[in-house]
């Protein structure tokens, strides 16, 4: 049994926080599933809260309740302006780029959860491209199972957001999609915008049908990575 609060805490390992930060919960109803639910879109202030330990605590609660409420979860990737007021976060809302994500998913159709050989795929690539990258001397990434593929999340020393960050790492990610893509997965090169949200570690992923075969899985940090 996976215990999802000592999961979701792992979440601070790969998102870094401070006395300004903004961090935006967005809960979105699954595809392919008949539901009422509507999309949310949850702040939390550091400085509204006596300390980030506290901070982090309010977002795990609410990530999980909301989680358990039917909604996949996720997080804006990058730090948000802390003047930022208002619903989703826009690319413009975003203070720095602090993080490259490398999303390793099924190729072709990805309408239902993935199967395990699917997943294994995902998670053999993840790691060619992890070694690729040690070789031209990237430091080590963070890996997360993101419930039907893996991340790799990669630390950038918060480089300004324009639009020549954008197109450095939106050509990082075509580059990395040309080199390994096959039949089986692939390289998401959609992940360059800087308001790009991601999944909760911590938290169940929802997709169409599940099955024996293709299960809902609970998205989890790799501590081998």
């Amino acid at each position: 049994m996976i215990d999802k609060s000592k999961e979701i805490n792992k979440l601070w390992r790969i998102f870094r926080l401070d006395s300004s930060s903004v961090l935006q919960l967005r809960a979105i109803p699954p595809k392919g599933i008949k539901t009422d639910l509507m999309v949310r879109n949850e702040h939390f202030r550091a400085g509204d809260y006596s300390s980030l330990e506290d901070c982090k605590r309010a977002f795990e609660t609410r990530a999980l309740q909301l989680n358990e409420a039917g909604y996949n979860v996720y997080i804006v990737m990058n730090p948000i302006k802390c003047e930022f007021m208002g619903g989703a976060a826009d690319d413009k809302d975003i203070l720095c780029r602090r993080l490259l994500l490398i999303d390793v998913d099924r190729s072709g159709n990805s309408s239902e959860p993935a199967n395990q050989a699917e997943l294994d795929a995902a998670h053999t690539l993840a790691l060619q491209i992890k070694e690729f990258l040690a070789q031209r001397a990237f430091s080590a990434p963070i890996m997360v199972m993101s419930g039907n593929g893996y991340h790799l999340y990669y630390g950038l020393v918060d480089l300004e957001n324009t639009p020549s960050a954008a197109k450095e790492i939106r050509a990082t990610l075509h580059t990395l999609s040309r080199l390994y893509n096959n039949v089986e997965v692939s390289v998401d090169t959609t992940v360059f915008n800087a308001s790009r949200v991601t999944k909760v570690p911590g938290t169940l992923m929802r997709k169409g049908v599940a099955s024996d075969e293709r299960p809902y899985r609970i998205a989890m940090v790799c501590d081998e990575a």
